[in-house]
């Protein structure tokens, strides 16, 4: 369960923005409605006050152990920092300021976050396997595209617990290819170019044209600081630049939903992971599938995951963790990543408006061509409290 928080951080220096108008800071009106908590935290160190909400439970696989190695190919998965690869620090204007948020106000800082108890246990509805829509807590309007076979759940993969679920029991999981192969290991001694599984072509093809609101090009400025820009393109400025280099997208597959942000929060975070088995026959090559998260609100519009050197996540991105060339990888075990690459679990946070309604789309789709699938996991969506500004991907 996530819990409540009214924050005081008196002793960190991440400004939360959740800190509003003095006048309006009754500690009794940040409690009001139901199912919803609250407890002053004084934060003098850094630390979480979270659930992992980790689960150890498998129905798909019969290698999984309970207890995960941590090996990796190019990079290691075990390694305690926090960042790897060219993932850098975070935007410098979310740094810390060294500033007490509190001291304007001369009260608690007040931020609400919703309770959540996962729902996720047997479904098949990769919504809730996201932690959405579950049962008494905030309703969203969720929609799909692509080929239904595209669009799955899991609840474990490979043959350790590297990617067991981050809340509940499941996990989401759209593809530019049958999910349905994801449990497929490759043949040994495969082709590179064109395995045997994970390697189809669903006949959707949609051109140099991305479903709205999703917008290729890049706005050519900063949404964060010139709000005009909002609403003409992509924020991030990361998507044009590898989707002009293929031209066209091909077996297109997303999740949407539409939902309004809850009055006491300014934040929300989800967590995913990105294959491909384009690794390693056609890294760097025009024929470089992309995953992308969109969000349409009032403070951005654009991709919200990506690396701190700008490339969308794909192969190209700095988080591809493991890269199975050896074919020995446990975390590839018994699927069709045997011998392709990934990344491990990723976070993406974003600000967004206290009270605006936003729209968010998980898309992935190929680049060029329709075969040599890739896939992303997707799973536990949470509201939160993080400063505004650039939106943030680091390793989980």
């Amino acid at each position: 369960m996530r819990a409540s928080l009214t924050v005081c951080a008196a002793a960190i220096g991440l400004a939360l923005s959740a800190c509003g108008d003095p006048a309006n800071d009754d500690p009794e009106d940040s409690v009001s409605g139901s199912g919803i908590a609250s407890i002053t935290v004084t934060a003098s160190a850094s630390g979480s006050a979270s659930d992992s909400g980790d689960s150890d439970t498998d129905a798909d696989s019969d290698t999984e152990s309970s207890a995960g190695s941590e090996s990796a190919g190019s990079g290691s998965a075990g390694d305690s920092s926090p960042f790897k690869y060219d993932v850098g620090f975070p935007d410098p204007d979310a740094m810390p300021t060294g500033e007490d948020p509190c001291e304007d106000t001369g009260d608690d800082c007040v931020c609400t976050i919703p309770d959540h108890v996962p729902c996720d246990a047997g479904t098949s509805d990769p919504f809730n396997a996201m932690g959405l829509n579950c049962p008494g807590e905030l309703a969203v309007s969720p929609s799909t595209m692509g080929s239904p076979a595209a669009i799955g759940v899991r609840t474990s993969f490979g043959a350790n617990a590297t990617f067991n679920p981050r809340e509940g029991t499941s996990y989401a999981v759209i593809g530019s290819g049958l999910v349905s192969e994801l449990g497929q290991q490759t043949p040994g001694g495969d082709s590179n170019g064109s395995p045997t599984f994970c390697n189809d072509g669903l006949g959707i093809g949609l051109g140099k044209n991305l479903p709205p609101p999703i917008k290729p090009n890049a706005v050519g400025g900063d949404c964060t600081q010139n709000p005009g820009l909002i609403g003409t393109g992509d924020c991030s400025g990361t998507i044009q630049g590898q989707f002009d280099q293929g031209g066209s997208a091909n077996d297109y597959t997303e999740l949407r939903f539409v939902l309004d942000v809850p009055v006491d929060v300014t934040s929300f975070s989800y967590d995913f992971a990105f294959f491909s088995t384009e690794w390693p026959q056609y890294y760097g090559s025009q024929f470089n599938d992309m995953y992308i998260g969109w969000l349409e609100s009032e403070q951005w519009t654009g991709n919200i995951s990506f690396d701190q050197m700008g490339n969308p996540i794909s192969l190209n991105a700095g988080f591809l963790d493991f890269q199975d060339g050896g074919a020995n990888l446990p975390e590839f075990t018994g699927t069709c990543m045997r011998q392709h690459a990934g990344t491990n679990w990723l976070t993406s946070t974003v600000g967004v408006t206290p009270g605006e309604q936003i729209t968010v789309v998980f898309s992935i789709f190929d680049v060029s061509d329709g075969i040599l699938d890739s896939y992303a996991f997707l799973d536990n969506f949470q509201w939160g409290c993080e400063p505004s500004g650039k939106p943030q991907t680091i390793p989980s």
